[in-house]
Parts: C-alpha cells; sequence; structure tokens
C-alpha cells in the first residue's frame, strides 16, 4: 500500500497544513490523493468544524473520523493491532487502491509506540513534522525519530522563525543527518499562516458590526495599525501595511478617513462610538467593514495578543501560501521520489 502517515511529537506542529498543502501539491501534478485523519487530537474531537476542513480545502472525505481514541490503545504490548485499527486498515486499503497516494495525518497524542505500531501495521512510510523553537537540540528528539527505523522518509521542518536561520542550517540539520534522519525542508514561519478573518476577530473582541461585507467579512487581517500613534501623516502610515485592520478611536474620523483612502481591510473602533455618518457612507463605498468594540484602544491591543491561538489552517489564502513556501523552501522532487510519487 502507498500510505504515507504524517506525524508530530506535539499538537500544533504543522500537520494538519502540511498534510493538506501536500495533497493539494500532489494532485496538482495529475495524481490522485486521498487525505484522511483516522484518528483526532481532543481539541479536533470537541471542535466540529475540524473534520470539514479537508473536505472545504480539497474536497477529501472524512470517511466519518476522526475517531476518538479508544482507552485501551491502537495496539497491544506485543505491537498487535486492535479491532479499531484493523478496521482503518481495511478502509485504508481500499483507498489506496483507488489512489496513486493515501496521506494519513496520525494524532499527536498517540503515544510513540503505538505510532510505531501504527506504521508497521499499515506498512506505511513516515513523514515527521517538526517545529523549530531555538535551542531545540536533536538529543531531544532523536528517540522519537529513531523509533520508527526505515519507516522514517524525512523530515520537515516547520515555523522556523525570522533570526534561527542560521542555527537550523549549520547546527540542527547536519545533526538530523549525522542521525541518518533526511530533512527535505525548512518553512520557515509566515504571517499570512497566523493570520485570522474579519469576523474571527469581531467575534474574538465582542465587537458589532457597523458596516458588514460578507466578502471582506472572510478575508485575512496579517496587519493591526494603531490610529494615531505615529509622528508621519496619517495616510503615509496607513499605507505602509496591506491586509491590515486598523484600531483607533471611534471619536477619530480624520484618522478613519485616512485609513480608507489606503488599502483597509477593516477598521475597528473603540470606546463603544459609532462612526459618523459620512465615514460609514465611505466606508460602505468601498466595501470595508466596521467593528465597534466597548474596549479603549490600549485594552483592544492586549485582547488581540492571544488572536494567534485562533488562527488555524482553513482558508484557501493559507492553502496558496503554504504550497507557494512549499514549492521554494522543500526539495519536493526528492521527497515525492521518497515516497514513491514520481513526478
Amino acid at each position: 500500500m502507498n500510505i504515507l502517515l504524517v506525524v508530530s511529537e506535539h499538537p500544533g506542529d504543522g500537520k494538519t497544513s502540511i498534510s493538506i498543502a501536500l495533497a493539494h501539491h500532489i494532485s496538482k501534478l495529475g495524481k490522485k490523493v486521498a487525505l484522511v485523519n483516522p484518528f483526532g487530537d481532543t481539541d479536533e474531537l470537541s471542535d466540529s468544524s475540524g473534520a470539514s476542513i479537508f473536505s472545504d480545502l480539497l474536497g477529501s472525505e472524512s470517511l466519518g473520523w476522526p475517531l476518538e481514541l479508544p482507552k485501551s490503545g491502537l495496539v497491544d504490548t506485543r505491537g498487535r493491532p486492535y479491532k479499531v485499527l484493523r478496521d482503518v486498515k481495511s478502509k485504508l486499503i481500499e483507498l489506496a487502491d483507488k489512489n496513486d497516494l493515501v496521506i494519513a495525518e496520525i494524532s499527536s497524542e498517540i503515544p510513540l509506540s503505538e505510532k510505531v505500531g501504527i506504521a508497521e501495521t499499515l506498512d506505511a512510510q513516515v513523514l515527521g513534522v517538526i517545529r523549530h523553537k531555538h535551542g531545540l537540540k536533536v538529543d531531544d528528539i532523536k528517540n522519537q525519530w529513531n523509533s520508527f527505523n526505515n519507516s522514517l522518509c524525512g523530515i520537515l521542518i516547520n515555523c522556523r522563525t525570522k533570526y534561527t536561520s542560521h542555527e537550523v542550517n549549520t547546527t540542527f540539520i547536519p545533526d538530523l543527518a549525522n542521525l541518518g534522519v533526511k530533512v527535505f525542508g525548512v518553512i520557515p514561519e509566515d504571517r499570512r499562516l497566523l493570520s485570522v478573518t474579519v469576523d474571527q476577530i469581531a467575534k474574538h473582541l465582542g465587537g458589532k458590526y457597523i458596516v458588514k461585507n460578507d466578502e471582506a467579512s472572510g478575508r485575512l487581517i496579517e496587519n493591526f495599525l494603531v490610529g494615531g500613534w505615529t509622528m508621519d501623516e496619517s495616510s503615509i502610515y496607513f499605507a505602509t501595511k496591506d491586509n491590515k485592520a486598523v484600531i483607533t478611536r471611534g471619536d477619530r474620523p480624520d484618522l478613519q478617513m485616512s485609513a480608507l483612502t489606503t488599502d483597509t481591510t477593516c477598521i475597528i473602533m473603540t470606546k463603544a462610538i459609532d462612526p459618523i455618518e459620512y465615514v460609514e457612507y465611505e466606508a460602505q463605498n468601498e466595501g470595508v467593514p466596521i467593528i465597534v468594540v466597548d474596549t479603549d484602544t490600549i485594552k483592544t491591543m492586549e485582547s488581540l495578543e492571544s488572536l494567534v491561538e485562533l488562527a488555524r489552517f482553513d482558508h484557501v489564502a493559507k492553502l496558496d501560501r503554504l504550497s507557494e513556501l512549499i514549492q521554494s523552501e522543500v526539495d519536493t522532487e526528492a521527497m515525492l521520489a521518497t515516497i514513491g510519487i514520481a513526478t
């Protein structure tokens, strides 16, 4: 069977986003790919929207998955699969007969020994995802990847922060190579992949729409600019960023109008002050949502600090961006050759 398991040590390392982008990339090569998530993390099972992400972005069937991990585990102490895993294997065999590749994301909550047992049961290859952080040492993670032995086809390093490129390239990757672990590429941290939509911001802040545009409400916000916190002319300041939300007091129509002359995605007005009629009219014409919140500007900014926790890989613009990064930062030819996909 041509099955690829995408695994990581921790939730949030990027398994879902990489699985989706990889399936998207391979399908664009004219190959048939099935993407599944048999066993979900706790947060995935509690969030009914999680199961629809594959379907929404790729049109992939969920097959009724993810399933809750059984308390007894998936394999016994001798590595033999329990019935729930045998049933999953049967469905994957059916998918493998119809597709060039089946990509299965495996929950980080599954113990390492069981992940190894799953790979052996499914006769699958394993693609590891490591979320990089400053100071991460290969010695801290080598047991995770050595345990898979020949099943591990390689690693993708994800979310490398801006100033750790030298550390990753001169120390981390060579140390992995010394363990016999192949690194296919390093995906840098990216602002768009961490962004959220206008609707998510409004809900997070408990704001109300004064002007709402359905199309604009689903756009991603990558930048936040605070009106009045600059010595530059407002129109020049607001023009420095695209895909932005402008935060300003509700009683500053001068700043609001300046923002509307630039590429502004939404305006957040603070202190529960609605916009004047002319600003509302211009926002309607420009298709720029206006959200009014009760808090002042400082409190609003503080509330936005936790916004990144809402960021999920559930938007086509994120898929497009990650696909671009995979093509530019990953040796896709080597990776696909290793997992048996001819390009």
